[in-house]
Protein backbone atom coordinates (compact mmCIF):
# COMPACT_ATOMS: atom_id res chain seq x y z
CA UNK A 1 0.00 0.00 0.00
CA UNK A 2 3.09 2.19 0.66
CA UNK A 3 4.63 2.01 -2.46
CA UNK A 4 1.08 2.40 -4.46
CA UNK A 5 0.99 5.71 -1.84
CA UNK A 6 4.26 6.85 -3.25
CA UNK A 7 3.61 5.96 -6.87
CA UNK A 8 0.34 7.80 -6.87
CA UNK A 9 1.62 10.79 -5.02
CA UNK A 10 4.72 11.07 -7.40
CA UNK A 11 2.20 11.18 -11.16
CA UNK A 12 -0.33 12.71 -9.98
CA UNK A 13 0.90 15.51 -7.86
CA UNK A 14 4.59 15.74 -8.40
CA UNK A 15 4.87 15.33 -11.66
CA UNK A 16 2.31 17.43 -12.15
CA UNK A 17 3.64 20.15 -10.22
CA UNK A 18 6.98 19.83 -12.03
CA UNK A 19 4.42 20.44 -15.77
CA UNK A 20 3.05 23.13 -14.17
CA UNK A 21 6.29 24.84 -13.00
CA UNK A 22 8.15 24.09 -16.02
CA UNK A 23 5.49 25.10 -18.80
CA UNK A 24 3.46 28.07 -16.71
CA UNK A 25 0.81 29.61 -19.05
CA UNK A 26 1.99 27.58 -21.90
CA UNK A 27 0.85 24.02 -20.19
CA UNK A 28 -2.88 23.55 -21.75
CA UNK A 29 -4.39 20.27 -20.54
CA UNK A 30 -2.53 17.43 -18.69
CA UNK A 31 -4.15 14.01 -19.06
CA UNK A 32 -3.73 10.43 -17.73
CA UNK A 33 -4.74 7.88 -20.10
CA UNK A 34 -3.24 3.60 -20.65
CA UNK A 35 -2.89 1.52 -18.11
CA UNK A 36 -2.71 3.32 -15.32
CA UNK A 37 -6.23 4.43 -15.14
CA UNK A 38 -7.35 0.62 -16.12
CA UNK A 39 -7.31 -2.85 -13.90
CA UNK A 40 -4.66 -4.26 -15.77
CA UNK A 41 -1.55 -1.56 -14.51
CA UNK A 42 1.31 -3.42 -12.90
CA UNK A 43 4.07 -1.02 -10.88
CA UNK A 44 7.41 -1.40 -12.26
CA UNK A 45 5.97 -2.84 -15.42
CA UNK A 46 3.27 -1.00 -16.98
CA UNK A 47 4.39 2.59 -18.78
CA UNK A 48 1.99 5.41 -17.24
CA UNK A 49 1.31 7.50 -20.00
CA UNK A 50 0.29 11.23 -19.52
CA UNK A 51 -0.93 13.81 -22.31
CA UNK A 52 0.07 16.92 -21.72
CA UNK A 53 -1.15 19.96 -24.36
CA UNK A 54 0.87 23.18 -24.90
CA UNK A 55 -0.57 26.25 -26.57
CA UNK A 56 2.81 26.61 -28.50
CA UNK A 57 6.27 24.68 -29.03
CA UNK A 58 9.10 25.23 -26.69
CA UNK A 59 11.95 23.37 -26.95
CA UNK A 60 13.83 25.30 -23.97
CA UNK A 61 10.87 24.67 -21.63
CA UNK A 62 10.86 20.31 -22.89
CA UNK A 63 14.62 20.45 -22.30
CA UNK A 64 13.70 21.86 -18.73
CA UNK A 65 11.14 18.93 -18.12
CA UNK A 66 13.77 16.57 -19.02
CA UNK A 67 16.06 18.15 -16.26
CA UNK A 68 13.99 18.68 -13.73
CA UNK A 69 11.86 14.98 -13.95
CA UNK A 70 14.34 12.39 -15.64
CA UNK A 71 14.67 11.06 -12.54
CA UNK A 72 11.21 10.41 -11.56
CA UNK A 73 9.91 9.22 -15.11
CA UNK A 74 12.90 6.76 -15.20
CA UNK A 75 11.77 5.53 -11.83
CA UNK A 76 7.98 5.62 -12.26
CA UNK A 77 8.16 4.75 -15.80
CA UNK A 78 6.41 7.75 -16.82
CA UNK A 79 6.10 8.56 -20.47
CA UNK A 80 4.94 12.02 -21.29
CA UNK A 81 3.21 12.81 -24.75
CA UNK A 82 3.65 16.36 -25.54
CA UNK A 83 2.27 18.24 -28.38
CA UNK A 84 0.46 21.27 -29.40
CA UNK A 85 -3.12 21.57 -28.91
CA UNK A 86 -3.29 21.92 -32.67
CA UNK A 87 -1.17 18.75 -33.39
CA UNK A 88 -3.32 17.15 -31.10
CA UNK A 89 -6.14 18.26 -33.14
CA UNK A 90 -4.85 17.53 -36.20
CA UNK A 91 -3.14 14.36 -35.82
CA UNK A 92 -6.53 12.30 -35.61
CA UNK A 93 -6.75 10.90 -38.69
CA UNK A 94 -3.21 9.30 -37.89
CA UNK A 95 -3.72 8.10 -34.70
CA UNK A 96 -7.48 7.30 -34.51
CA UNK A 97 -6.17 4.05 -32.56
CA UNK A 98 -4.61 6.03 -29.45
CA UNK A 99 -6.98 8.85 -29.35
CA UNK A 100 -10.01 6.72 -29.34
CA UNK A 101 -8.35 5.29 -26.36
CA UNK A 102 -7.39 8.49 -24.65
CA UNK A 103 -11.23 9.70 -25.43
CA UNK A 104 -12.75 6.50 -24.36
CA UNK A 105 -11.05 6.56 -20.75
CA UNK A 106 -8.72 9.31 -19.30
CA UNK A 107 -8.21 11.22 -16.04
CA UNK A 108 -7.97 14.80 -16.55
CA UNK A 109 -5.12 16.42 -13.79
CA UNK A 110 -5.14 19.99 -15.11
CA UNK A 111 -6.99 21.78 -17.89
CA UNK A 112 -10.24 19.95 -20.09
CA UNK A 113 -10.83 17.21 -21.80
CA UNK A 114 -9.47 17.88 -24.98
CA UNK A 115 -10.65 14.78 -26.70
CA UNK A 116 -13.90 16.36 -26.82
CA UNK A 117 -12.97 18.66 -30.05
CA UNK A 118 -11.61 15.65 -31.78
CA UNK A 119 -12.80 14.29 -35.39
CA UNK A 120 -11.87 10.24 -35.03
CA UNK A 121 -12.84 8.21 -38.46
CA UNK A 122 -13.30 4.36 -38.64
CA UNK A 123 -11.51 4.28 -41.78
CA UNK A 124 -8.71 5.70 -40.45
CA UNK A 125 -8.61 3.17 -37.41
CA UNK A 126 -8.75 0.71 -39.96
CA UNK A 127 -5.07 1.55 -41.69
CA UNK A 128 -4.01 2.07 -38.35
CA UNK A 129 -4.62 -1.03 -37.11
CA UNK A 130 -3.41 -2.85 -40.20
CA UNK A 131 0.10 -1.07 -39.75
CA UNK A 132 0.09 -1.63 -35.77
CA UNK A 133 -0.60 -5.76 -36.62
CA UNK A 134 1.79 -5.68 -39.06
CA UNK A 135 4.42 -4.25 -37.11
CA UNK A 136 3.78 -5.77 -34.09
CA UNK A 137 4.81 -9.46 -36.50
CA UNK A 138 7.96 -7.79 -37.19
CA UNK A 139 8.23 -6.47 -33.31
CA UNK A 140 7.91 -10.32 -32.58
CA UNK A 141 10.04 -11.70 -34.84
CA UNK A 142 12.95 -8.73 -33.88
CA UNK A 143 12.19 -10.38 -30.50
CA UNK A 144 12.79 -13.76 -31.62
CA UNK A 145 16.50 -12.62 -32.75
CA UNK A 146 17.64 -10.71 -29.92
CA UNK A 147 16.24 -12.99 -27.34
CA UNK A 148 19.53 -15.40 -28.45
CA UNK A 149 17.66 -18.85 -27.45
CA UNK A 150 17.53 -16.99 -23.99
CA UNK A 151 14.05 -18.17 -22.59
CA UNK A 152 14.58 -15.75 -19.66
CA UNK A 153 15.08 -12.34 -22.18
CA UNK A 154 12.43 -14.08 -24.68
CA UNK A 155 10.07 -14.08 -21.50
CA UNK A 156 11.09 -10.29 -20.24
CA UNK A 157 10.57 -8.93 -23.77
CA UNK A 158 7.17 -10.82 -24.97
CA UNK A 159 5.32 -9.30 -21.34
CA UNK A 160 6.50 -5.41 -22.56
CA UNK A 161 4.79 -6.26 -25.71
CA UNK A 162 1.43 -7.47 -23.98
CA UNK A 163 0.28 -3.48 -23.37
CA UNK A 164 0.93 -2.48 -27.68
CA UNK A 165 -1.66 -5.53 -28.31
CA UNK A 166 -4.02 -4.79 -25.98
CA UNK A 167 -3.89 -1.25 -27.29
CA UNK A 168 -4.69 -3.27 -30.79
CA UNK A 169 -7.33 -5.30 -29.02
CA UNK A 170 -9.06 -2.43 -27.98
CA UNK A 171 -9.21 -0.76 -31.72
CA UNK A 172 -10.49 -3.62 -33.64
CA UNK A 173 -13.17 -3.58 -30.99
CA UNK A 174 -13.78 -0.09 -31.77
CA UNK A 175 -13.66 -0.82 -35.39
CA UNK A 176 -16.04 -3.04 -35.22
CA UNK A 177 -18.34 -0.72 -33.50
CA UNK A 178 -18.45 -2.11 -30.23
CA UNK A 179 -20.17 1.09 -27.69
CA UNK A 180 -18.70 0.16 -24.89
CA UNK A 181 -15.26 -1.34 -24.12
CA UNK A 182 -14.36 -3.35 -20.94
CA UNK A 183 -11.31 -2.25 -18.87
CA UNK A 184 -9.85 -5.79 -17.74
CA UNK A 185 -7.50 -7.36 -20.74
CA UNK A 186 -9.02 -11.11 -20.13
CA UNK A 187 -12.52 -9.29 -21.34
CA UNK A 188 -11.18 -7.47 -24.06
CA UNK A 189 -9.37 -10.62 -25.59
CA UNK A 190 -12.35 -13.20 -25.39
CA UNK A 191 -14.27 -10.05 -27.03
CA UNK A 192 -12.25 -9.50 -30.23
CA UNK A 193 -12.02 -13.34 -30.37
CA UNK A 194 -15.88 -13.17 -30.98
CA UNK A 195 -16.01 -11.01 -33.11
CA UNK A 196 -12.85 -12.14 -35.10
CA UNK A 197 -13.04 -15.55 -35.33
CA UNK A 198 -9.91 -15.74 -34.01
CA UNK A 199 -8.48 -18.01 -31.74
CA UNK A 200 -7.10 -15.46 -29.54
CA UNK A 201 -6.12 -18.10 -26.51
CA UNK A 202 -2.51 -17.30 -27.14
CA UNK A 203 -3.05 -13.56 -26.22
CA UNK A 204 -4.56 -14.92 -22.55
CA UNK A 205 -1.69 -16.64 -22.28
CA UNK A 206 0.74 -13.67 -22.80
CA UNK A 207 -1.71 -11.90 -20.57
CA UNK A 208 -1.30 -14.47 -17.69
CA UNK A 209 2.59 -14.80 -18.61
CA UNK A 210 2.65 -10.68 -18.10
CA UNK A 211 0.86 -11.43 -14.24
CA UNK A 212 3.38 -13.59 -13.21
CA UNK A 213 2.21 -17.11 -14.26
CA UNK A 214 4.90 -19.70 -16.14
CA UNK A 215 4.85 -20.01 -19.51
CA UNK A 216 6.81 -21.73 -22.14
CA UNK A 217 8.08 -18.41 -23.95
CA UNK A 218 9.23 -20.00 -27.21
CA UNK A 219 6.07 -22.12 -27.98
CA UNK A 220 3.84 -18.53 -26.70
CA UNK A 221 5.93 -16.41 -28.84
CA UNK A 222 4.90 -18.69 -31.99
CA UNK A 223 1.54 -19.23 -30.86
CA UNK A 224 1.32 -15.10 -30.69
CA UNK A 225 2.48 -14.87 -33.65
CA UNK A 226 -0.08 -16.88 -35.54
CA UNK A 227 -2.76 -15.30 -34.10
CA UNK A 228 -1.91 -11.69 -35.21
CA UNK A 229 -1.22 -12.85 -38.75
CA UNK A 230 -4.56 -14.49 -38.31
CA UNK A 231 -6.18 -10.88 -37.33
CA UNK A 232 -4.24 -9.40 -39.91
CA UNK A 233 -5.98 -11.36 -43.03
CA UNK A 234 -9.24 -10.72 -41.37
CA UNK A 235 -8.66 -6.41 -41.15
CA UNK A 236 -6.88 -6.74 -44.54
CA UNK A 237 -10.20 -7.67 -45.74
CA UNK A 238 -13.12 -5.51 -44.34
CA UNK A 239 -14.47 -2.46 -46.32
CA UNK A 240 -15.01 0.31 -43.73
CA UNK A 241 -16.69 3.71 -45.08
CA UNK A 242 -16.65 6.56 -42.54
Amino acid sequence: MAREAALKEAVEKTFLTVLKETFGENLISVMIYGSYVSIDFVPGVSDINILVLLEKSDSSQIRALGQKAHRMMRKYRITPLILTRAEFRNSSDVFPMEYMDIADKNWVLFGDDETRSLSLKKRNLRHQLEERLRGSVASLRQIFMASRGNKRLLRHNMKILYGPLKAICKGLLRLQGAKEIPTEGQKIIDMVARSYKVDCEPLQHLRRLRGGEKRDAFQLSGDVLLTLQKLISVVDQMKVRN
